[in-house]
């Protein structure tokens, strides 16, 4: 079904990172409300588009295309979605309800997690949540990072790479389940 897409998003790999970033914006419109599928059908290829993204500076470009950091996301967590629903490794370390706002502190990106631990899942998106957890803020580049794995989740806050304001345990809690789904996300599938 997401064939066609499938063969956009693989010539957009030939591009120089001035053209993607000039191109992205009408892919990702394209995507919008096809990236559960696009995920399922092609999840090498969706991995590769997310790490060819996280070279670019995501604040400048979310700064410039605001509209389509939502759709960024959607992608993102449509990724961290079906990753978590698909491997038992990942799903069996959620054994905790945790709820996360991340804040980009130099664009404006907001976005949210949370796990489930009755159903081994982890679901996410653009804006926050009302009564999250744990709040995390920090460079764009860096909330992504945590999200793909460019950044490791406990090295990152002890570098100070981010904040994160909330009980400590349960961000000691997430840690795990952030390392997992990354090291999942840089493997194709």
């Amino acid at each position: 079904m997401t064939d066609e897409l499938a063969r956009r998003i693989e010539a957009s790999f030939e591009k120089d990172d001035d053209q993607l970033e000039e191109d992205l914006p009408e892919l990702l419109d394209d995507i919008d409300g096809q990236a559960d599928e696009l995920v399922r059908e092609h999840p090498a290829l969706v991995s590769r588009l997310l790490g060819r993204m996280q070279e670019m500076d995501i604040a400048e470009f979310v700064s410039e295309n605001p509209e389509t950091a939502d759709q960024f996301q959607e992608l993102l967590w449509a990724g961290v979605r079906v990753l978590a629903e698909n491997d038992d490794e990942v799903s069996e370390q959620i054994t905790e309800d945790i709820s996360v706002n991340f804040e980009a502190d130099d664009c404006p990106m907001t976005g949210h997690l949370r796990t489930d631990a009755d159903a081994g899942t982890v679901t996410g998106g653009s804006g926050h949540l009302d009564d999250s957890d744990l709040t995390i803020t920090g460079p764009a580049d860096t909330l992504v990072g945590l999200i793909t794995g460019g950044v490791d989740p406990i090295q990152g806050f002890m570098q100070q790479k981010y904040e994160m304001d909330g009980p400590v345990h349960k961000g000691t809690r997430l840690a795990p389940i952030m390392n997992s789904l990354s090291e999942k996300a840089a493997t194709p599938q």
